[in-house]
């Protein structure tokens, strides 16, 4: 799934992507999710279906980063930090390609 070209590392530019590639990717999976929360909605209250509830909140914040994600590649922003504007490793993004923090910011998200 490696969407991202070698990196020069004597610099720190953003990530060179393969905007086509990963923009399809993006949409996909925002596609993908859409179904999910199709299947979930009619029961996704933390009433009536806690687990349906739960799927249907974490989908949305997926499909938020997605969102914010196809912003950033339209921007040419991609691959930068939303936090500190450094850049988000290759392997990072490969992995999670709606990543919007580096490493490190990410860390002192999760602490939170």
């Amino acid at each position: 799934m490696e969407f991202l070209m070698p990196l020069n590392t004597t610099s720190r530019p953003a990530p060179k992507v393969d905007h086509a590639r990963i923009r399809h990717f993006l949409q996909e999976q925002l596609r993908e999710r859409e179904a999910i929360l199709r299947d979930v909605s009619p029961t996704a209250a933390p009433n009536v279906d806690p687990v349906s509830w739960a799927t249907a909140q974490s989908t949305q914040r997926v499909m938020e980063q997605i969102t914010a994600a196809l912003d950033r590649l339209e921007a040419g922003t991609y691959g930068r930090c939303i936090r500190c504007g450094g850049t988000i490793v290759a392997a990072r993004l490969d992995v999670m390609p709606y990543a919007e923090n580096c490493i490190d910011c990410q860390r002192n998200v999760d602490r939170r």
